[in-house]
């Protein structure tokens, strides 16, 4: 396997592998040694990156690499230059390509190009990276996440469908609340059913129905990068009974958590006092972006993960 596109790219002992070594890593951060000695990562990013942007760099540098993050501006590719020959290019420079941009066929089709490993660092289809870190979460409070339960609730993002293939392939039950308007992707949903091992989908527009008995509860912003500012008004209308609050928290199972792929929206998508409450575990969440991205920096590096497809 060369690529990280989607987390339906990996097998079941695929992730099993990328959770154990980012757990072990997390322990030891200089336990890879140093794969990317002398080396450079490309880092492309389209769009606005916090938690992406600072811990895929930090894992380079823990694998003795060199960062170059670079934005639309800088490179070749707004004045006519196409991804394929941009991707041979810079596959012949960097001993690997991070990008995150809007269209998920872009980041396919540099793959393509490159003889490098590529990963996506998220585009409007999905967000691997964030998937992977959600569920080292899961395994730090609960042990192996398998037979547990995760509840979503808000619009389907790329995130939700990272989410849907990562809970499949680990043998996790979701249930997505949200309406009708901002329902999954109904390729990823299909592909969701068709790789799970074990776990339930649930697409509801019942929040309530949504977190009963759920281990865990997730949310998103309602209006992602991308969206349209003027819809914000009609998506607030129709999002606000999906808010998360201290209600619907305890609707969900004894001891479920809080999570957020950040940043959030205190008042909005989800309370104050839920976020900033003792159930939210969203900033041990944030913190294990890093060595997930270790993990799989590492692991595309050595070719030591066998791939789906």
């Amino acid at each position: 396997m060369k690529d990280l596109l989607r987390i339906a790219d990996l097998t079941e002992h695929d992730l099993a592998y990328l959770l154990d070594r980012a757990e072990h890593l997390k322990r030891h951060p200089g336990a890879a040694g140093d794969p990317l000695e002398e080396q450079t990562v490309l880092l492309y990013f389209a769009k606005p990156s916090t938690r992406t942007r600072v811990s895929t760099e930090t894992a380079v540098v823990r694998l003795g690499g060199v960062p170059l993050t670079v934005g639309p501006a800088e490179l070749q590719l707004g004045r006519g230059e196409t991804i394929a020959d941009t991707a041979r290019v810079i596959g012949s420079y960097a001993a690997a390509v991070v990008i995150r941009t809007f269209d998920h066929d872009d980041v396919a089709r540099f793959a393509r190009s490159a003889e490098v490993p590529v990963i996506n660092a998220l585009t409007d289809a999905h967000h691997p990276l964030q998937a992977l870190a959600d569920l080292l979460t899961l395994r730090e409070h609960f042990g192996d996440p398998r037979g547990r339960k995760l509840a979503y609730v808000g619009p389907a993002t790329n995130v939700t469908h990272s989410l849907m293939e990562a809970t499949a392939l680990a043998g996790i039950s979701l249930a997505v609340a949200t309406p009708d308007a901002f329902r999954p992707d109904l390729e990823a949903e299909a592909t969701a059913r068709k790789i799970s091992t074990g776990g339930d989908l649930l697409i509801t527009q019942d929040p309530y129905e949504a977190v009963r008995d759920a281990d865990a509860v997730y949310t998103d912003v309602w209006l992602s990068m991308g969206d349209p500012q003027e819809e914000k008004a009609a998506r607030t209308a129709a999002l606000t009974p999906y808010r998360v609050t201290a209600d619907l928290m305890a609707a969900a199972a004894p001891g479920a958590i809080f999570l957020h792929c950040l940043p959030a929206h205190r008042g909005e998508e989800v309370a104050a006092e839920v976020i900033d409450g003792p159930a939210s575990a969203v900033f041990p969440q944030a913190a294990n972006r890093l060595p997930t991205a270790q993990a799989v920096l590492e692991a595309l590096l050595g070719r030591t993960l066998a791939g789906a497809r």
